[in-house]
């Protein structure tokens, strides 16, 4: 696909049951709705093209349309934009392609070729300014003014590459049923949302709202335990039922009589990185309504909104500081014929291209607010939401790795530096979709250390279920220096694991073990460009002349060390470029397990 053609592709990427592709390009007309007091307009002139010419409309609704289309909140629309980027834009295409489930892999692979990543993506408000905006959402479900909210920020960071090639790669670990990448022109949409917003079909409306989430367990057990407790979950079920209750009422406005029911309540879903819970909701469309009165009637979904609706969105424009754009909109067509199908834009990343193929990129994520939520939890729901983005790093889903914190425990100190360690695997489980507990996780570790009595390295290993081992073993001495050899950087520096301390560590070892056939203790790190980046075990330190420790910079691409973290909030280190002429005479490794320890190149 070029850049200079808008197309859409919308695509169903489960495992089993996936329906073929859909693929439109030649866009005859493109309608397009930039302020509030367009969106009527566009999305009655998309329809009446649709019936002229017999042709089919794709592309996307944003959050904020939703606000012009309800009297009540018109005035809030006038002051939103969609994130600076359409409200509408659908695209009434001469060309729609089916394309069979079984061959959408090959199809990506040819036109997805290529390399691409995403670098991490990190929350565009602090977690105390997203628990500010939860106790509002709280006090006004206290008062009685709503019973429900679903509370939303953006992701930002980077991403390089082909934008199929990107797509292709989040798809095979996502595996989500109503995903798709849009090009309008400018932008870029990769949608790998799980949810279905409606479907229309022989004049039957079918929703499918989602709302209740697990992780994935690390292993078959855990995995059947966490599915088995969101099923049988009151809260869960009762966050679902209302949003359920919303829909049915959204769709009574266009139903017929009486056709408005429930299939399949409660059902539990399960995805790469989470397991969702869903509820089937059908009706038959009234005779004289068409889908524009369908959509008018019932976007943006209520799953993205709360309950009850209107009064949920004042809300949440209130307190969310960001537009949603796109997120929470939906994504979808309209056939000639005038069946149609959407999805609920969630799990889905805008990329705006810059030059030399890359760019910015912004991932929604939310959770619902209610009663009994709790601001902690509904952070880390949020985190575990986004974890579906980092798929295009080795599969993140796979229970085959656990974080790592290894500690120094002193009889008379305790544990060295325990924060820090506590702050360093609170974060990497934040982003990589894991749960985390960290008073209960020092609590255990207090525990451990309550029998110790000699020098020891304690070691915590978090599996991604929340589940804490940890283990304690006696630390003998170390002579000095340790002989050290220098071998090329095993990974990519991009590469998701130098920035996590994981299980997942092979290519560490491998790299320690060919040193140690050469005679030495510890294997640096060297990029193709000069720069040294950490040991195996390992970060490095060199002296300069007026006593400051330089360390290499985190952005080449090593683990950030607690104790290198400690040495540069102290101002003892700082950050620069070391290269191996830098290590001539002698220089220094450290962990927060050994400390600093001189070192010297092997000959």
């Amino acid at each position: 696909m070029t850049e200079t053609s808008p197309f859409v592709l919308l695509d169903d990427a489960r495992e089993e049951g996936a329906a073929p592709a859909h693929l439109f390009g030649q866009a005859r007309e493109i309608f397009v709705a930039y302020r509030a007091d367009e969106v009527e307009d566009a999305l009655a002139r998309a329809d009446d093209a649709r019936r002229r010419h017999g042709l089919p409309l794709a592309g996307y609704i944003a959050y904020e349309a939703g606000l012009a289309l309800e009297p009540r909140l018109a005035p809030l629309a006038a002051a939103r934009s969609g994130a600076g980027g359409p409200l509408v834009w659908l695209g009434l295409f001469e060309s729609e392609q089916e394309i069979a489930a079984a061959d959408m892999p090959a199809w990506l692979q040819e036109h997805g070729a290529g390399d691409a990543s995403i670098g991490p993506l990190v929350p565009q408000l602090s977690q105390g300014a997203y628990e500010r905006a939860f106790d509002t959402l709280k006090e006004a479900i206290r008062a009685g003014d709503i019973y429900q909210a679903n509370l939303t920020f953006p992701l930002a960071g980077s991403w390089r590459g082909e934008p199929l090639a990107l797509y292709r790669q989040l798809r095979g670990a996502a595996k989500s049923g109503y995903g798709g990448a849009i090009f309008d022109g400018s932008h870029w949409l990769l949608s790998l949302s799980p949810e279905l917003f409606v479907s229309l079909k022989d004049r039957t409306i079918r929703a499918k709202p989602m709302k209740g989430t697990r992780p994935r367990g690390r292993d078959a057990a855990s995995d059947r335990a966490l599915a088995d407790e969101l099923a049988g979950s009151d809260k869960d079920r009762a966050e679902n039922l209302m949003i359920v209750d919303l829909l049915r009422n959204d769709l009574s406005r266009v139903a017929e009589a009486g056709t408005v029911h429930v299939e399949k309540p409660f059902a539990v879903e399960s995805y790469p990185t989470v397991h969702q819970m869903t509820t089937t909701i059908e009706a038959r469309l009234q005779a004289q309504a068409g889908v524009v009165d369908l959509v008018r009637a019932i976007f943006p979904c209520g799953s993205i909104t709360g309950a009850p609706k209107i009064r949920a969105m004042e809300l949440i424009d209130a307190v969310e500081r960001d537009a949603r754009g796109p997120y929470c909109g939906a994504i979808g067509r309209i056939s000639a014929d005038g069946d149609a199908a959407f999805n609920v834009a969630i799990r889905t990343l805008r990329l705006t291209p810059i030059e030399n193929g890359q760019g910015s990129a912004v991932l929604g994520i939310g959770s619902a607010i209610v009663a009994d939520s709790e601001p902690e939890t509904e952070w880390r729901e949020c985190i575990l939401k986004g974890a579906f983005a980092r798929a295009s790093a080795p599969d993140m889903t796979a229970p085959a790795f656990d974080l790592i914190e290894s500690m120094r425990f002193d009889p008379e100190a305790g544990i060295a530096l325990l924060e820090l360690h506590l702050e360093r695997i609170k974060a990497s489980a934040a982003e990589l979709g894991f749960a985390f507990d960290r008073h209960a996780t020092r609590n255990q570790i207090q525990a451990l250390c309550f029998d110790l009595d000699r020098l020891s390295k304690v070691r915590l290993m978090l599996a991604r279920s929340g589940e804490i081992a940890l283990e304690a073993h006696t630390l003998p001495p170390r002579e000095e220096p340790i002989p050290c050899a220098i071998l090329p950087l095993p990974v990519d520096s991009g590469d998701w694991r130098l920035r996590h301390k994981t299980s997942d560590r092979a290519f560490y070892e491998d790299a320690l073990l060919v040193a140690r056939v050469a005679g030495a203790d510890e294997a640096l790190l060297l990029r193709p460009d000069g720069l040294l980046t950490e040991g195996s075990w390992t970060n490095v330190f060199v002296r300069r002349g007026d006593g400051k420790l330089v360390t290499p910079r985190a952005s080449l691409g090593l683990l950030p060390g607690v104790l290198r973290r400690s040495l540069l909030d102290s101002g003892e280190a700082i950050e620069g470029d070391v290269r191996m002429d830098d290590l001539v005479g002698g220089f220094l490794l450290g962990n927060s397990v050994r400390g600093l320890m001189a070192a010297q190149l092997i000959p």
